[in-house]
């Protein structure tokens, strides 16, 4: 959507695309997802530091630890240069993240100048990097997120294997899907149209290499699963039992009707470019396959998130950017029509990247957690208001002391945890304990963010 992209080098805007997710991060803290904080952050910070809150998808066994592991490898280095500080550890995986997707740019822009151009490839890295529905996401450790990068690789390589290639580009789109399924099982998904992709070009030999490429990922990840779960592949099998063959996803979190991402995404894509992706529809290529494909199977599951959607983003640009191209180049020379584009670009991003932010930060607790972390007096926290999933876990308060959270609990137990003179510290979002309570059990207040208050045992 910006002029300015067709004479700028990806690699450039890489770097801003990289930059302006730190920023977005940093400015809004907090997570957007609990799953960013309990299924990576938090098993990493138990493999480095010993303690953790276990999640029950870890209790069920429904995650593989490969990219944990990745991150605890982080966490390690961090812990012997002597950055132990959460903001300083969450900052550092939050850079590597935008790395990951630096190279997922470049990888879209790659894929689009082979599919329509120059021109059109800057025009998708360009918008792809600046535009807030992404922006909100990109440096956050989530699965949704991190799967992109090598689901654009496995794209470009089956287009390349469409294009006449052989076992080589095969095996390659086969590798980086099968990455991409070990840092998020949905992307099994994009498995389906890629391989009926090749099958209708009657790329056999592609088509074999991309059965050996995924073969090979799937093999490392029996052989991770056996040994960190003693049976080879337990957790993809427990994942997909929970979420598919059981219906237990949809009868523990609700089932939303089919339409339920239609208002969803049309918050989270960048709209003005939604005429000319319905002209690229008619491309009817391994892209746009891959794209309906997968927006119509998790449009028939029962358990839908927003966070869902986030592999389509990119994908969207892609498929909308040869014909946008050819728009803009028409308009180039209308300046004030241009000018106007680019402020309604400008302001959409930014409302995208506000979508999720009232509900999703938790900001105030997670600000509230690494502070009383670092209290050297903290001996024991009681939390009230948010329930678990809603709080920072040990990986933001960084101390192996009791935690106690008071959501789910009875009244009574809560008081008896607050008159323990173990609980040091009483952190309280909204109006979930009275200070009549907190002051007649002699804790003081302290500090507020928000609607959040800390507060400590009185001297």
């Amino acid at each position: 959507m910006l002029r300015s992209s067709f004479k700028a080098d990806p690699a450039r805007l890489a770097a801003v695309g990289a930059f302006l997710a730190v920023g977005v991060a940093a400015l809004s803290r907090g997570r957007v997802h609990p799953d960013e904080v309990f299924q990576f952050l938090e098993p990493a910070h138990g493999l480095v530091f010993g303690y953790r809150v276990v999640a029950w998808e870890w209790v069920e066994g429904l995650r593989n630890w490969g990219v944990p592991g990745v991150l605890a490898g982080l966490l390690a280095l961090c812990r012997a240069v002597g950055l132990e500080h959460p903001w300083a550890m969450v900052a550092t995986v939050w850079c590597v993240c935008v790395g990951v997707q630096a190279v997922g740019t470049l990888t879209l822009f790659r894929l689009v100048e082979e599919r329509d151009g120059r021109e059109a490839a800057l025009l998708a890295a360009g918008v792809h990097v600046t535009w807030g529905g992404f922006l909100i996401y990109a440096a956050r450790p989530l699965g949704d997120v991190l799967s992109v990068v090598p689901l654009l690789g496995a794209l470009l390589w089956a287009q390349r294997a469409r294009a006449g290639g052989g076992p080589r580009e095969g095996l390659w789109s086969g590798v980086l899907l099968g990455l991409a399924f070990v840092i998020r099982y949905p992307s099994a998904v994009f498995g389906v149209p890629l391989a009926a992709s090749l099958l209708g070009a009657r790329r056999w030999r592609s088509l074999a290499g991309f059965a050996v490429g995924v073969g090979a990922v799937l093999l490392g990840l029996g052989v991770l699963d056996w040994l960190t779960w003693g049976t080879p592949w337990h957790s993809a099998w427990r994942y997909f039992h929970f979420n598919i063959s059981s219906g237990s996803s949809a009868s523990q979190f609700g089932r939303q009707p089919g339409w339920w991402y239609a208002p969803i995404f049309a918050g989270m894509a960048p709209l003005l470019l939604l005429w000319h992706f319905a002209r690229g529809l008619a491309r009817r290529d391994v892209l746009v396959g891959a794209f309906a494909f997968y927006l119509g199977v998790v449009s028939a599951l029962g358990h839908k998130e927003a966070r869902f959607l986030v592999p389509l983003l990119p994908l969207f640009i892609a498929i909308a950017a040869g014909p946008a191209r050819g728009d803009l180049s028409r308009l180039a020379a209308r300046r004030g029509v241009m000018r106007l584009l680019v402020g309604l670009y400008v302001l959409s991003s930014v409302a995208a990247a506000s979508v999720l932010f009232p509900l999703g930060l938790r900001q105030g607790v997670i600000d509230a957690t690494v502070f009383a972390g670092r209290d050297a007096a903290l001996t024991g926290l009681v939390v009230a208001g948010p329930p678990e999933w809603n709080t920072g876990g040990r990986f933001y308060l960084h101390r192996d002391v009791p935690v106690f959270v008071a959501s789910g609990r009875s009244e009574e137990e809560t008081r008896e945890r607050l008159a323990d003179a173990g609980s040091s510290h009483a952190l309280v979002d909204g109006k979930a304990l009275g200070e009549e309570t907190l002051r007649a059990a002699d804790f003081c207040f302290q500090r507020r963010w928000g609607t959040v208050a800390l507060w400590t045992r009185c001297p």
